[in-house]
């Protein structure tokens, strides 16, 4: 694929190009993942990642959060432990 080259708005927004957006399979409303690395910034498809251990295997989207199956399970035995004596 050819280089691009494109300006920063005003604001520092920037449009990534529809030919380029096409190629990666980037839609309209897609969550993306922006990662800083040693050569510039790395953009890519939104990988849900657990927002209690960091796993990305097994995980789902529990009331808005993130959450892989072992801490999902691990939340539900401490609040069945809590909530077994009221």
């Amino acid at each position: 694929m050819e280089a691009k080259h494109k300006r920063l708005t005003s604001k520092a927004g920037l449009t990534i190009p529809k030919d380029v957006r096409m190629a990666a399979g980037f839609t309209g409303g897609m969550a993306v993942d922006i990662e800083e690395t040693a050569d510039g910034i790395l953009i890519r498809k939104h990988r849900p990642t657990c927002c209690y251990c960091g796993a990305v295997e097994d995980v789902k989207s529990i009331k808005g959060r993130d959450t892989c199956r072992r801490c999902a399970e691990e939340i539900f035995k401490e609040v069945k432990t809590v909530y077994e004596f009221i």
